[in-house]
């Protein structure tokens, strides 16, 4: 089969397209031959008797090529029927304007019918000149150039005559094909070039097909091009002819010795196609690799969609298969082992703009080191999971969502993960922002107030209103917190680099009833409780936190602003406070941490080298809290008390049974006779 650019059939275009139903509307004046056009198509003859309008005519499937069914829309020209002609066109997918080339007034009566699809749905319109067969020569057809300038949705234009049959059935097939095989999403008319849109596309599709990511499609990747979405390979012979054709109009396309096109070559392909009127050729590629008619890629839910174990909320991590591919794809654009900006710029230029990480879209231009490229997935993977799923299918990534993440669950030990997740709490102004932000490559700024988050800012509003559709989630305010990523080591595991996604909750960002909500029922790895060491109302905000936030997580106690304790070489009542609150909850003593000097933020025993090691190894930064104590001493208590019971149990049988253990009690050893001599008899 030779290449699709180089063969006019298009049969196997036609075999991809989905089952549907495609509704075309004829529209004009009055005695233009508009049903007799309709006529004509399905009688396969002229007649000379038609109805004014006729009914709604359906073409089924085995009447037509292109595997849809076709149905045909009669209208009225009568003044009084103009709404019921609206409604035939906001049902129809294209329309057929139809004027008498005999006729010159015909011709001056289009715009009336132009405008009003204009005004009420644009859709592909087939301009046909009627009854040419009385006008041999087509001079007509020159008046009609001003309209053709005028209304852009115009997408083809010829005549025909419903009496001799001449291009009836051209007609209705370009209304046809406008619909499967649209042009404006693809090829911009008036200014003769491929629609931006189409441009990212087709560069996303040779970054797919350039297997060995070298820049380059090879002979054999383009055979496989081919073999992929038109069924059959091509001869040596018939690449040399393409090849050759694209060197001859764009050489810069086609890489050294013929070996494969370069992505401008490539591109090239799909101008080639639309130059030649195939723009079916183009379709069947996109609609193959699941792209609408308006481009948008339609990405099957198994890809997409975070598996789920139960009804809480589900943390997933990068999962080694993901991080492999990501890796790949750094090793193709990084420059001396690092990612420039322009590289990164480079990688995302294949997704839409609302599909792109969070992180790309805030960040400031930096170069990126492998660690920090992996890290910044980690990220947008533990806050947006289902977008960032979209992000690697955009990029190339083949596997379902299964095999993309990991879901955190209890029988998988943390240590395993490479995601560590942090709760960064504490009172305003106490120094959240600069503990997220400090010492990271990227630093993001603070996302400001989201919104009045709980659906009602007064504190006075009862929890039963709380319940409903339209109550704002902790999972919805979530993943707009203040975010950002460290990269730390634990010399105790195995697994190498960790990655420490800390978020900051803040009243500064979300409503004190949000905060409270958040701590409740996202659990995370480790809760960091920030305070500030020269204010002991600071604590009192953590201990009202702490209430809400489950025993069971580890919880690590920082102190700010430390330089200014150890220029007064003194403590603090709000050191001491949160000093003798870790020691009644048997926690490690809090950290102390400046961000000026730098104390307790860099280093092997930094703040964040500390989160996760806590998080991994939590002995000592679970809280022994109250109901711990509590659940503890009924332990005891029921411990005590069984023994007891048994105990009694035991002696009251000896008792009982006293005079048949003396019958044996000959046959025991001596230390066991001595005590069965000294049991009381029971009385009978």
């Amino acid at each position: 089969m030779a290449s699709p650019l180089l063969d006019e059939s298009s049969a196997t275009a036609a075999s991809m397209v989905k089952q549907r139903t495609i509704r075309l509307m004829v529209l004009g004046d009055e005695k233009v031959g508009k049903s007799s056009l309709i006529s004509a198509l399905v009688s396969q003859h002229s007649s000379e008797h038609v109805p004014r309008v006729l009914h709604d005519i359906v073409i089924p499937t085995e009447d037509t090529r292109e595997n849809v069914v076709i149905s045909l829309h009669d209208t009225s020209s009568h003044a009084n029927d103009v709404m019921e002609v609206i409604k035939t066109i906001n049902r129809s997918d294209a329309a057929i304007v139809v004027y008498d080339v005999s006729r010159p007034i015909s011709s001056q009566r289009l715009s009336y019918w132009l405008d009003l699809l204009k005004v009420t749905k644009i859709m592909p319109v087939v301009l046909v000149g009627n009854k040419c067969d009385l006008l041999p020569g087509g001079s007509e057809m020159s008046r009609v150039q001003s309209v053709l300038r005028n209304y852009k949705f115009i997408v083809h234009s010829l005549v025909c005559s419903a009496k001799s049959l001449v291009n009836v059935k051209k007609t209705f097939g370009l209304a046809q094909r406008a619909v499967l095989y649209p042009m404006s999403p693809l090829y911009d008319a008036e200014k003769k070039q491929l629609q931006p849109t189409f441009v990212q596309v087709l560069k996303r599709i040779f970054r797919l097909f350039d297997e060995d990511r070298d820049g380059i499609i090879s002979r054999e990747e383009l055979n496989r091009y081919q073999a992929t979405f038109f069924r059959a390979r091509m001869k040596q012979e018939e690449i040399e002819i393409l090849l050759d054709l694209v060197h001859h109009i764009k050489p810069e396309g086609v890489a050294v010795d013929k070996a494969g096109l370069y992505l401008s070559g490539f591109v090239y392909l799909s101008e080639l196609a639309i130059e030649k009127d195939k723009p079916e050729h183009c379709w069947q590629v996109l609609r193959s690799l699941g792209y609408s008619d308006d481009l948008t890629l339609d990405i099957p839910a198994d890809y997409y969609e975070v598996p789920r174990e139960g009804s809480e909320y589900q943390m997933v991590d990068v999962s080694p298969t993901a991080y492999t591919f990501l890796r790949g794809v750094f090793d193709q654009f990084a420059t001396g082992g690092a990612l420039p900006w322009p590289a990164v710029e480079a990688i995302f230029d294949i997704l839409p703009a609302d599909k792109k990480p969070q992180w790309f879209l805030k960040a400031t231009p930096t170069t990126l080191e492998l660690s920090a490229w992996l890290s910044l997935w980690s990220l947008e993977m533990a806050i947006f999971p289902k977008e960032t799923l979209v992000q690697l299918f955009y990029l190339g990534f083949s596997y379902k969502a299964p095999v993309a993440v990991e879901v955190r669950s209890v029988s998988r030990r943390l240590s395993a993960k490479k995601t560590i997740r942090c709760l960064l709490f504490g009172a305003p102004r106490a120094g959240k922002t600069t503990i997220v932000n400090k010492l990271v490559q990227m630093p993001f700024e603070s996302p400001g107030y989201l919104m009045d988050s709980d659906g009602d800012s007064s504190e006075d509003k009862p929890e039963a209103d709380d319940v409903g559709p339209s109550r704002v989630r902790p999972l919805d305010v979530y993943p707009y917190l203040l975010h950002n990523v460290h990269i730390v080591s634990d010399k105790e595991t195995a697994a190498g680099e960790k990655y420490l996604v800390i978020s900051e909750v803040s009243e500064a960002n979300i409503s004190p009833r949000m905060v409270t909500q958040i701590a409740r029922e996202i659990h995370v790895d480790i809760v960091c409780y920030v305070f500030d060491g020269n204010d002991a109302d600071s604590i009192d905000y953590l201990l009202a936190i702490e209430k809400a936030i489950p025993d069971s997580i580890p919880v690590m106690f920082v102190c700010t602003k430390s330089d200014l304790l150890d220029e007064t070489h003194s403590s603090s009542l709000a050191w001491d406070r949160a000093l003798a609150h870790c020691a009644s909850l048997e926690l490690f003593a809090p950290l102390s941490v400046s961000d000026k000097t730098l104390k307790g933020l860099q280093g092997e025993h930094s703040l964040y080298s500390l989160l996760a090691h806590r998080a991994l190894h939590p002995q000592g930064a679970l809280p022994f809290s109250a109901q711990k104590r509590q659940a503890k001493r009924r332990k005891r208590w029921l411990i005590g008390g069984v023994a007891v019971t048994v105990s009694l149990l035991a002696v009251a049988g000896a008792v009982y049974y006293k005079d048949k253990l003396e019958a044996y009690a000959p046959h025991l050893p001596l230390w066991l006779q001595k005590p069965i001599a000294l049991l009381p008899r029971a009385t009978k």
